[in-house]
């Protein structure tokens, strides 16, 4: 195999990639719904770890629209100048204590931004007149006087270099104020908005191309801010106005406060525009994804472009979204099932045909069956419930054989007519089959030890990552990365064996878990969570009557939420550890009335269901237990919970919720 397959998607963080990603973003379909270049207020930009928010961010600042590799710039490309800060946060947290006030601090701060933000204008101006064609069309920096700025700092300068090269030594002079603070001299510092704001007024004046420019700072991961430093980065939001507006990026519940430095406080609406990046992606994310799927392949291996469904231009351009995402047209449809043919999926059905051939698992099924005859005091045999040509049934009989009010002769009788080809409930299309079959395949998997063919297929991807680009993109790498080893070097579209998916889905699900740990602050807890929701599905999983398939989500019932459990839940939602269902948001005080899904991710670690199908009712003890309680108490807890089902009446009920 190539080597370019595996390394196509060894980049899954934006931070591995160039400021510059004009060349490697691909445009998604909600772009034209943001009006980000047309803002007249600030944005704040929600979403998950992965979901693509900094990647988004990059590609709307100047780095990426004014790229040397775009064409020619018009002079409409520059009424909205992007300026991308991500905070060093390590260098921030420390702006506390050292006998120093909190006004200087802040102060501190506030220089700190004057000076990274100053840089950017600078940097954005040099990245606007990036050749000598651009030049010729826009120019002019050589004979900028900034000499008014010198009213902050008599060492400014006039020119842009001077200002530039006084900008670099403020900050050095400031780190090492700081780690010398009894010893060094204390620089001057800057008040960012004053400073900022006359520096774009002298440009405005002297540079006719920037006249009608508004400049927006996008400030990334604002929720590792201390809380005085997003008060006062709040009080930039409410109050910015044309040129300069600020806008936010940030995790989930990541507000520490809403508050400003003033008496005000930051109003949805009026003060702000949000947009919850996830909710906007995750509708067409199927065929989001496969483009980027073959939109890497061509990157990495132009050879294949001619056999790809895709034609890497158009996904770089803002003009082909409405063609590429239009409802009527068949580009989706094509796109997807180019998709699905490189990655084949192995149905619940095939899988149940495997299940019937494969010797081990054979044993597996049989073994269900016997011990469910043997627990009713039956004389019938496992064989007398199977038959390898009707592996639906065979592969279900087990847990239909485990609940008291279905007969064994009853069962019996109608399999007989089964093979005889009348159609009845057990019929391969049928609703028994349907609600029962994923959860009894994925039993026998888990009961053989073997990794599931289920978590196998670009439409399992799609669901397992969930909306979350960081996860396709390593699943995606860990799948040609083991197709790689396998298989030579070929001039072809490779088609993946589903269990070499399974195999490499799973160990991509196991390390992602891993990384829980380092969830910030609250890693430690998000992980034992995660351990523990997903360990008590997974014995639900393994229920012998199947009456709870595909369980994955859960409900508060019973007991009262405390801080400590509603600080746990904020930060397992934050860092997407749990989802809260779109249908019911998550309320600081009502969280009772919502739906809180284990992230799919994890599912092929556990060898659960991706599908929210069903969910279990917990306890605010069974939770404080999984998130603090200590390793006893937790495999107590998964013992409890994991081996019940229930009760007889319940078990023909309906699915809650259909495949997401």
């Amino acid at each position: 195999m190539s080597v370019g397959f595996p390394v196509a998607f060894s980049k899954n963080r934006n931070e591995e990639s160039l400021e510059d990603n004009w060349s490697e973003f691909v445009v998604p379909p909600f772009i034209n719904e943001l009006e980000i270049k047309t803002q007249s207020k600030a944005l704040v930009i929600v979403g998950g770890r992965g979901c693509g928010k900094t990647t988004l961010l990059r590609y709307f600042c100047h780095s990426s629209q004014f790229s040397p590799s775009r064409s020619e710039l018009q002079a409409n490309d520059l009424c909205h100048i992007g300026l991308y800060w991500r905070a060093d946060t390590n260098f921030l947290n420390i702006f506390v204590g050292g006998e120093q006030d909190e006004q200087t601090w802040r102060a501190a701060f506030e220089h700190v931004l004057a000076c990274e933000l100053g840089k950017e204008v600078i940097r954005s101006l040099r990245s606007i007149n990036c050749d000598q064609n651009r030049r010729s069309m826009f120019g002019s920096l050589e004979e900028l006087d900034l000499s008014v700025l010198s009213a902050f700092d008599q060492e400014i300068g006039q020119s842009l270099d001077d200002l530039s090269s006084y900008l670099d030594k403020s900050r050095i002079k400031l780190g090492m104020w700081i780690n010398n603070i009894h010893s060094f001299e204390r620089p001057t510092f800057l008040p960012a908005e004053s400073f900022l704001r006359t520096l774009i007024g002298l440009l405005q004046e002297q540079l006719s191309y920037l006249s009608n420019t508004t400049f927006a700072v996008f400030v990334d991961e604002y929720e590792n801010l201390r809380t005085e430093q997003q008060m006062f980065i709040n009080g930039l939001l409410k109050h910015g106005r044309s040129p300069l507006i600020y806008n936010i990026a940030m995790k989930r519940n990541g507000w520490a406060t809403r508050k400003t430095i003033g008496s005000e406080a930051l109003q949805d609406i009026s003060d702000y525009r949000q947009i919850d990046l996830e909710e906007l992606l995750l509708p067409h994310f199927g065929t989001f994804a496969a483009e980027l799927l073959f939109f890497r392949l061509a990157e990495y291996e132009p050879r294949l472009v001619e056999k790809l469904p895709i034609v890497p231009e158009n996904l770089r351009s803002i003009d082909t979204v409405s063609k590429r995402y239009d409802p009527n047209g068949d580009y989706q449809t094509e796109v997807v099932n180019a998709a699905e043919v490189m990655l084949p999926r192995i149905s619940e059905r095939q899988a149940a045909s495997e299940i019937c051939s494969d010797p081990k698992l054979q044993d597996r099924l049989f073994k269900r069956i016997q011990d469910a005859l043997d627990a009713r005091g039956e004389k019938y045999s496992a064989n007398d419930f199977y038959d390898k040509d009707f592996p639906e049934f065979s592969v279900i009989s087990w847990a239909l054989l485990n609940r008291p009010r279905e007969k064994p002769s009853k069962l019996l009788t109608e399999f007989e007519e089964l093979k005889e080809g009348k159609e009845n409930r057990l019929s391969p299309n049928g609703t028994l089959v349907g609600n029962n079959l994923f959860g009894c395949v994925n039993a026998i998997y888990v009961d053989g030890r073997r990794d599931s063919l289920l978590f196998s297929g670009f439409s399992s991807l799609v669901l397992i990552s969930r909306g979350n680009i960081r996860h396709l993109l390593e699943l995606v790498h860990r799948i040609f990365l083991a197709y790689a080893n396998k298989n030579p070097v070929t001039a072809e579209l490779p088609v993946v064996d589903p269990r070499i998916q399974a195999s490499a889905i799973r160990a991509a699900s196991d390390s992602i878990l891993a990384t829980v740990h380092g969830h910030g602050p609250y890693g430690p807890n998000l992980h034992q969570l995660a351990l523990c929701l997903g360990s008590i599905f997974r014995e639900r999983h393994r229920g012998t009557r199947q009456s709870e398939p595909e369980i994955n989500h859960f409900t508060i019932s019973g007991g009262e939420m405390g801080q400590d459990l509603d600080a746990y839940i904020q930060e397992a939602v934050k860092w997407s550890v749990i989802f809260v269902s779109s249908e019911t948001k998550m309320k600081a005080s009502g969280a009772k009335d919502a739906d809180y899904i284990l992230n799919p991710i994890y599912a092929p670690y556990f060898q659960i269901s991706f599908r929210k199908k069903r969910s279990i009712a917990l306890s605010t003890v069974n939770l404080l237990t999984m998130f603090k309680g200590d390793q006893s108490a937790r495999d107590r807890l998964v013992r409890d919970l994991g081996k019940v089902e229930l009760p007889e009446a319940d078990l023909f009920g309906v699915y809650d919720g259909s495949a997401q």
